[in-house]
């Protein structure tokens, strides 16, 4: 229950306890002014809408360095991206502002000014997820009763195209790459990595007499460094390998320890930069792919993540069932296969439109009529 004193400066006090059993006061000239604002308080804690003044006060930069300490369960590159987000964007417009201070009108307009100045609509995603989990921090804290970031709407982001490669173009591409980058191209085309999960391949993953790979680990860059993780979704998958594609596999890591002047150890990379050390998936593209793909005459936008797209679209052409290039790729649902190669599967459903209309053909013949038995009456004697 609150309750209200007069004090002897004559001002009022209202009081009351919050849901912890925290004291909480405030002093105002008149005594209906007083009551009026204890009222309120005890409506808010009875509906849950209560506000804790004092976090209310508390700085966004404050909330936005507890958020950080939360998200311990992303991956490294991810937790990465949104510091990078916090720090470049979100930080200089929010810092000080105090927590409670940020309406919606505040985050339109922060938004508004970001596509002004001709960010990405997926970049604003981004920033806005980002900022939206800082304030929902500080919403299920007690320190504001809504977030501002709710119903404020971005410019839905356009998916880039992806790129397929026929047989013969990924072998036009892995001759025009140098060695022994051109193993590393039909490797990919071949099983679909993701270009992190090339970077951080170990040689103790594969298995060339059983003709597999074991991915579970991904090399990404976080602010400069190189770090070897977990791969997305932590779905780990094993991927077969052709006898041939194995063949290359091996003679590539003979001459490799040959260069190193010793057996490679499992925890070797198979894939390592020109210089000896970590591939890095920036400089496999801008040093040693987009060079190739200049030379073989493809496609100028052509990234290394093509290359895993060319190895859905081949296993489609194969008459792949959608579940098996799920988990070839390692997605986390067959949903995921489905929006972004469904477009490939037309040729298929036609096929399976063509047997369909064959089948209520067959079932609308009607039957063949059976043959008459016929009596030649000029055979029989009269009586």
């Amino acid at each position: 229950m609150a309750s209200i004193r007069k004090k002897p400066s004559g001002a009022w006090e209202a009081r009351y306890r919050d849901a912890a059993g925290v004291m909480h006061a405030r002093t105002f000239p008149t005594k209906s002014a007083a009551s009026r604002w204890s009222k309120e308080m005890e409506t808010d804690l009875s509906r849950g809408d209560w506000v804790d003044p004092r976090m209310a006060r508390t700085t966004f930069g404050a909330w936005a360095k507890e958020y950080l300490a939360t998200i311990v369960h992303l991956r490294a590159v991810t937790r990465g991206d949104y510091e990078r987000q916090l720090r470049v964007h979100i930080l200089p417009a929010f810092q000080d502002a105090g927590i409670a201070q940020i309406s919606q009108v505040d985050v339109r307009r922060f938004i508004a000014e970001l596509r002004a100045a001709g960010l990405a609509p997926k970049t604003l995603q981004k920033i806005r997820l980002v900022l939206r989990q800082v304030l929902e921090t500080a919403r299920s804290s007690g320190a504001i009763r809504a977030n501002p970031c709710d119903g404020v709407r971005i410019p839905r982001a356009q998916p880039k195209e992806p790129l397929f490669l026929t047989a013969g173009e990924v072998e036009a591409l892995a001759q025009a790459t140098r060695p022994p980058y051109d193993v590393l191209v039909r490797f990919a085309a071949a099983t679909g990595l993701r270009p992190s999960e090339l970077c951080g391949l170990r040689v103790g993953r594969l298995n060339l007499d059983r003709g597999s790979v074991e991915v579970s680990e991904a090399l990404t860059v976080v602010a400069g460094r190189t770090e070897l993780g977990p791969i997305k979704n932590g779905v780990r998958r094993t991927v077969q390998l052709s006898r041939s594609l194995c063949d290359q596999l091996g003679r590539h890591l003979a001459e490799r320890a040959r260069q190193v002047g010793r057996p490679l150890q499992p925890d070797d990379f198979v894939f390592v930069a020109p210089e000896g050390g970590p591939l890095r998936r920036d400089l496999l593209h801008k040093r040693i792919f987009r060079p190739a793909v200049e030379l073989a005459g493809l496609a100028p936008g052509l990234r290394v993540h093509d290359l895993r797209h060319t190895c859905a679209s081949l296993l489609i052409g194969l008459g792949a069932h959608p579940k098996v290039i799920q988990e070839w790729l390692g997605h986390k649902s067959i949903t995921v296969t489905i929006d972004v190669y469904g477009h490939l599967f037309p040729s298929l459903s036609e096929a399976l439109a063509e047997r369909l209309d064959e089948v209520f053909r067959q079932a609308d013949v009607p039957p063949a009529p059976q043959p008459s038995t016929v009596i030649d009456l000029s055979s029989v004697r009269r009586t």
